[in-house]
């Protein structure tokens, strides 16, 4: 059963609320018949909703529409695009440790070599590729927000995929020269479900499900809503591109400041994160306390990764980045809509927890 204490939502990062617009874009075709292969009016009207989508997601990305082919989501994306790579007889990948669970799993799937890139304390990979044939980078790590050298990974003149799942709406992106893309919508306030993989030339890269919807690249009937919605997100994260990350700046910049003053340590350089994403420790506690004692005050933030916070163990991120505490981590981060006097709650509830601690001991 729910309580009556009042909810803050400081977990962006792992999904975002669907955005009004993005809700009304959608209501229209729901009730609808929407199958993009049929040829009657109908149909043909979805065809025309789901290229319309298409042109709207390859835009925030810098990739050409033909490319998009939609999915159920970045994990799906992910373990597409790795496959791809092995099945064109790229063997040896490149990969560092702070990858997303799902690219970890992809990799093991599709039974390459792995050659693992080193990681700073500051939660930068380094670009060193040895003998390997192919590279997997994330353009945001999913769990400390650092953006990583992801031009420097296209330089090194091998097929790139990137993951910009915590990337996409929050850095500015220039992907035109990475071999694939896996983009999901929910992170931008779109709806869960849906996403896309970015394929810069489909010739040659197999199916991620065979069958001839999404120009034979995704067998299957193509999710028009989602796409619809997927496509609305997309726009508005265009549009609000500049105020947004200027807004999650100055809230990223006051949390810090008040998790200083109450003894909090970094994750990763914070002067390198993608605007509205804040990990940090405080020595000696777990993270999952942490959370535990700010749900339980109202505010929703994480541990880790949404797709592996249920788990009990040291986090294969801050593991990977040498960190002391690797189960200490907690991540805040704030969406479009956060407000100062929310963050100003979060300091307080984390401030009294503290002090609860402190006299309990």
């Amino acid at each position: 059963m729910w309580c009556a204490v009042t909810r803050t939502y400081l977990d962006h990062a792992a999904t975002s609320p669907l955005l009004p617009e993005v809700d009304a874009a959608m209501a229209p075709w729901r009730g609808r018949p929407v199958n993009p292969s049929s040829v009657h009016q109908e149909g043909r009207r979805a065809a025309d909703a789901l290229e319309e989508a298409r042109a709207d997601v390859a835009r925030l990305v810098g990739r050409p529409p033909a490319g998009i082919v939609f999915c159920s989501g970045a994990t799906e994306a992910n373990h597409s695009a790795i496959r791809g790579l092995a099945s064109l007889g790229h063997r040896r990948i490149a990969a560092a440790g702070i990858e997303h669970p799902s690219v970890h799993a992809a990799l093991q799937a599709a039974r390459v070599e792995v050659v693992s890139l080193a990681v700073g304390a500051d939660g930068i990979i380094e670009v060193t590729v040895g003998d390997a044939t192919a590279l997997v980078c994330q353009a945001v790590n999913h769990e400390t927000g650092v953006i990583q050298p992801i031009a420097e990974a296209l330089a090194t003149g091998l097929p790139v995929h990137v993951d910009a799942t915590a990337a996409a709406g929050r850095v500015e992106l220039a992907l035109a020269d990475a071999a694939t893309v896996a983009l999901t919508a929910h992170k931008l306030g779109g709806p869960v479900g849906i996403g896309a993989l970015s394929l810069c030339d489909g010739d040659g890269f197999p199916a991620l499900i065979g069958g001839a919807q999404e120009r034979g690249r995704r067998g299957g009937t193509p999710d028009v809503i989602g796409a619809v919605g997927f496509a609305a997100a997309c726009r508005a994260a265009i549009q609000r591109a500049e105020v947004a990350s200027e807004h999650r700046r100055r809230l990223d910049d006051h949390l810090r400041s008040g998790l200083t003053a109450l003894g909090a340590a970094p994750v990763g350089a914070w002067a390198r994160t993608a605007p509205g994403t804040t990990c940090f420790t405080l020595p000696g506690i777990l993270g999952e306390t942490v959370v535990q004692a700010l749900d339980l005050a109202g505010y929703a933030v994480s541990s880790g990764a949404a797709c592996a916070s249920g788990s009990v163990g040291p986090s294969p991120v801050l593991t990977a980045m040498g960190h002391a505490e690797p189960r200490g981590a907690v991540r805040v981060s704030a969406g479009p809509g956060t407000t100062r006097d929310e963050i100003d709650g979060l300091l307080a509830a984390l401030g009294a927890f503290l002090a609860r601690r402190s006299a309990s001991y």
